[in-house]
């Protein structure tokens, strides 16, 4: 299978914590990947390293096949004084990241703008995409996430799920070649999870390539190919859902998951 993420060795300090502590990690065309652990793990921090919101301190990041990111071709001091990793310069760096599509917590939505034209902006701006073509694009992904009906409508109108389905109709406008969902339910009240979390897994039915940071052990379960469990800035163990979910190894995650049981 082809490889579309590979980090190797990853270090990630903050004022000297290890956020990150050597971590390797890789991801392969349409494979959906699960990270699940304690808050404080550094879930989310690997996952805003792979597009390059969080700087490593070391190690090295490919995606796509074009490394981006790479500490044995130097370090430097970034801007809040911290030691970070070479990266591409800014320029080729945006465009790799625009290999992958986000979606946050916080839905992060224009509010002055439709719902059409949050989904369809960014193709537009960042891309040069022609408008007609986005537009009907962006139909199409609004009619997925099934919402076609609320186009013409403001942010202010929607739930929360409602939001984030429209989050994710953005984020596959840019036509990623990798999905990274940060926590995307938690947000939510309980009743409208569910919503969001059919929508992944049409996603993953379709392999549409996913990493997702999660609390949500069913959807892991059930819709992962691989679940990766995360604590203390490391990668614990990994394996097929049954083998973390029924047969691992580390004791650390048979307490975590049965913190969910009772």
């Amino acid at each position: 299978m082809e490889k579309i993420l590979d980090m190797e060795n990853i270090v990630k300090d903050f004022s000297g914590f290890h956020a990150l502590d050597g971590v390797d990690f890789s991801v392969e065309k349409g494979e959906t990947v699960a990270i699940i652990g304690p808050s404080g793990s550094g879930k989310s921090t690997l996952l805003r390293c792979v597009n390059g919101l969080t700087r490593i301190t070391s190690g090295r990041i490919a995606l796509g096949g074009v490394t981006f990111a790479d500490s044995s071709k130097g370090q430097r001091k970034g801007d809040g004084g911290e030691v970070e990793a070479w990266y591409l310069p800014d320029k080729q760096l945006r465009k790799v990241s625009m290999r992958t599509g986000m979606v946050f917590q916080h839905f992060n939505l224009f509010p002055h703008m439709t719902v059409l034209k949050n989904v369809m902006y960014a193709p537009v701006k960042v891309k040069g995409a022609d408008r007609r073509a986005a537009e009907a694009r962006a139909m199409e992904l609004l009619q997925m996430v099934g919402l076609a009906d609320r186009s013409s409508e403001y942010p202010s109108r929607l739930s929360g799920g409602q939001k984030q389905r429209v989050a994710i109709a953005r984020g596959l406008a840019m036509e990623p070649e990798i999905m990274l969902f940060d926590e995307p339910t938690s947000a939510l009240d309980p009743e409208i999870t569910g919503e969001v979390l059919a929508v992944m897994r049409k996603l993953a039915e379709q392999r549409i390539t996913m990493i997702v940071v999660t609390h949500e052990m069913g959807f892991a379960r059930k819709v992962a190919d691989r679940v990766i469990f995360m604590d203390n800035g490391k990668i614990i163990e990994q394996g097929t859902p049954e083998k973390i979910f029924t047969h691992a190894e580390h004791p650390r995650i048979h307490d975590f998951l049965n913190s969910f049981e009772k």
